[in-house]
C-alpha cells in the first residue's frame, strides 16, 4: 500500500484538479483508498496476482460483495427488512410468494385465452380488464398476508428490543 505522500503524488498526476483539495479532503481520500485496498485484499482469491487485469476483477467483485441497501430506506422499511431477515416464518412467506405468482400467471393466461376466443373487441377488453382487476386483488392480498405473517415477528422483535434496553412493558 502506498504511503500518504506517494498516494497524493500519484493522484495529482492522474487528476490535476486534486491540487485544490484541502488537507482534510486529502485525509478522507487516503482513508477511502486504504479501506478500498483492504476490502480488495479480503475479497481477492489466492490465485490472483497483482497485474492490472486481476486488480480490475478483484475490485469488481469487492464492489459487488459490498453492495448495500440504499440509505433512503425509511425506519419502518429498515425494521421490516431486519425482522424478515430474522423471521421464523420465512417458509410461509416463500409459500405465499410462490402461490401468488402461480395464481397471477394463471389469471393472465386465462384472461388472454378468453380474450383471444372472443370476436368482439369490447368483450375482449372487458375480459382483460376483469383479469387485471383479479391480478390486482391477488397482489393486494399477498401484501396483506405478508403483514399478517410479520405481526408475530414484529411483536417478538419489539419484546426482545425492550428487554435488551432494560425497558419493561408498562404494568396495568
Amino acid at each position: 500500500m502506498k504511503s500518504f505522500e506517494a498516494f497524493k503524488v500519484s493522484r495529482e498526476k492522474m487528476d490535476p484538479s486534486t491540487r485544490k483539495m484541502s488537507d482534510h479532503q486529502w485525509q478522507q481520500a487516503y482513508a477511502a483508498y486504504c479501506n478500498a485496498r483492504e476490502n480488495a485484499r479480503g475479497g481477492r482469491s489466492t490465485g490472483s496476482t497483482g497485474s492490472g487485469g486481476s486488480r480490475r476483477r478483484s475490485s469488481t467483485t469487492s464492489s459487488a460483495q459490498g453492495m448495500h441497501a440504499p440509505s433512503t430506506l425509511s425506519a419502518p422499511g429498515a425494521l421490516r427488512a431486519r425482522v424478515r431477515a430474522e423471521s421464523a416464518y420465512a417458509d410461509q412467506r416463500l409459500l405465499v410468494n410462490v402461490l401468488s405468482w402461480v395464481i397471477l400467471g394463471a389469471i393472465v393466461i386465462v384472461a388472454v385465452l378468453q380474450a383471444m376466443m372472443l370476436s368482439v373487441p369490447s368483450a375482449a377488453g372487458a375480459v382483460l380488464l376483469f383479469g387485471g382487476v383479479q391480478a390486482l386483488v391477488v397482489i393486494i392480498l399477498r401484501m396483506m398476508v405478508h403483514v399478517i405473517i410479520d405481526i408475530p415477528d414484529v411483536a417478538l422483535y419489539c419484546a426482545c428490543h425492550a428487554q435488551k434496553s432494560g425497558v419493561e412493558a408498562p404494568a396495568e
